[in-house]
């Protein structure tokens, strides 16, 4: 079973995300998010737990959520499975990725860290395509 380990949100752009635990998700994005309301699709950003805990490994470091800048950090997906189009229900939410793979000079300038560049392959990012609030514990099922 694949599971949402954190569901992280930042105040303020090119900063680290911070666990909340749970967080309201409407068709504009996650209610809080410096992103939200800003339309475009990418609304939610999805990061495999599988690769951000060697990252912390190597380092030494217990693992802190949100440091990628990521919305939710996921365990137990099969990441190769997932294109563009893909689809997850997470309770009464339904994501589908748009975009698979962070990058470029934004991901360089999060207040003098690299929020992103380690994990920017990983990244998966969704649209929010039904509402509703999103769980840490919570499963996430890839529906197609």
């Amino acid at each position: 079973m694949a599971k949402i380990l954190c569901v992280c949100i930042s105040k303020e752009r090119k900063t680290s995300s911070q666990n909340i635990h749970e967080c309201e998700a409407t068709l504009q994005g996650l209610v809080g998010d410096v992103h939200y309301g800003m339309g475009g699709r990418r609304q939610v950003t999805l990061l495999p737990y599988e690769k951000v805990k060697p990252y912390f490994d190597e380092a030494g470091e217990p693992v802190r959520y949100g440091r990628f800048g990521e919305n939710l950090l996921v365990e137990g997906l099969d990441w190769n499975a997932i294109v563009e189009g893909s689809k997850f229900r997470c309770g009464d939410v339904l994501l589908e990725a748009v975009k698979i793979g962070a990058g470029g000079l934004a991901s360089d300038a999060y207040k003098g860290e690299k929020v992103c560049s380690p994990m920017e392959p990983w990244f998966v990012f969704c649209q929010i395509i039904e509402a509703g609030k999103l769980r840490e514990g919570e499963e996430i099922k890839q529906v197609r």
